[in-house]
């Protein structure tokens, strides 16, 4: 059936996803590199003072890129407590696996232009996580999480979860809270968001 003239256009959730995306990049690419660096200070306090932070000894997160929230302070509190890190390593299959991290590890740029650890490093599967930190563009009130598309974290938490293991935390800028995002069977919720005006539990 063709759109007439007048009609309201019917947008699938994938490209309604697309649209949102474009604008929450434009938002979090206008974040003046001052406030970045502040907020990638005060999103890190509020999520190592969480209790599933303090509890837990395997932790996930990520290597931030471009204009992501940085996760520098949060990954050397942690590592300074003693945690035991590790971060995603894109294979040659592009997907993702996730590999230790430490203070001395040395990095490498990936297909996608982005740093990961280098050489043979311990691995682990996403079900042996207490928490892992997710990137994120978007996040709504019923904890829907906007992806960057590459569907790289839908596939290495598709997964069941069981006791709500691990516990999935979304990182980002505040600026990044919206209304609705649109919802596809694959897509894969959080249990809270860290932002630098605090923490959201869904």
């Amino acid at each position: 059936m063709t759109t007439q003239a007048g009609d309201t256009p019917s947008y699938t959730p994938s490209q309604r996803k697309s649209a949102l995306r474009r604008e929450l990049r434009r938002k979090r690419s206008a974040i003046s590199p001052e406030d970045a660096r502040e907020a990638a200070l005060a999103a890190a306090c509020h999520l190592v003072g969480s209790v599933w932070l303090r509890r837990a000894q395997n932790i996930a997160l990520y290597l931030s890129y471009g204009s992501e929230l940085g996760t520098t302070p949060l990954i050397d509190v942690l590592l300074r407590e003693g945690k035991n890190v590790y971060v995603p390593r894109i294979g040659t299959e592009r997907r993702m696996r996730f590999v230790e991290i430490r203070v001395d590890t040395p990095l490498r740029m990936n297909i996608l232009g982005i740093k990961e650890p280098a050489g043979r490093l311990r691995t682990r599967r996403a079900k042996q996580f207490d928490v892992i930190v997710v990137p994120l563009l978007g996040f709504d009130s019923t904890g829907q999480r906007l992806g960057n598309g590459g569907g790289y974290y839908d596939r290495a938490l598709a997964a069941p979860r069981p006791f709500r293991k691990p516990l999935l935390v979304g990182y980002g800028y505040d600026i990044q809270r919206t209304t609705a995002i649109p919802s596809e069977p694959w897509d894969v919720r959080l249990n809270a968001v860290a932002t630098e005006m605090g923490l959201y539990k869904f």
